[in-house]
């Protein structure tokens, strides 16, 4: 996440991607990092604090974007950031539901 804020001061993210498609980077990059923190985590009721987490970190990402000359804020790329972590942390917690599952029979 660092070197995502870091890559949006030094303008090395501007425009890279025309609209919609940049809402599937929003969600695809969002996603990425939900997988590594998920990974990483062995806190209990990891799913909510995480996602509250990515949404935090979006939410951030958009602000400091205002402030970039160039760049812009929106509530879509916002929406894909939440919404890219939500689907790669349903699908960790669906699959290792079934492995749960798996191990019980």
């Amino acid at each position: 996440m660092a070197i995502l804020f870091m890559a949006e001061l030094h303008g090395a993210t501007a425009h890279r991607v025309a609209a919609p498609w940049d809402k599937l980077v929003h969600a695809s990059v969002y996603g990425f990092l939900s997988g590594l923190l998920w990974c990483g985590m062995v806190t209990h009721q990891k799913f909510w604090r995480l996602l509250v987490l990515m949404a935090i970190l979006g939410m951030a990402h958009e602000w400091l974007q205002f402030y970039l000359p160039g760049r812009s804020t929106s509530i879509g790329d916002w929406l894909a950031d939440v919404g890219g972590s939500l689907t790669v942390m349903l699908f960790l917690a669906l699959a290792k539901r079934n492995d749960a599952n798996a191990e019980g029979r």
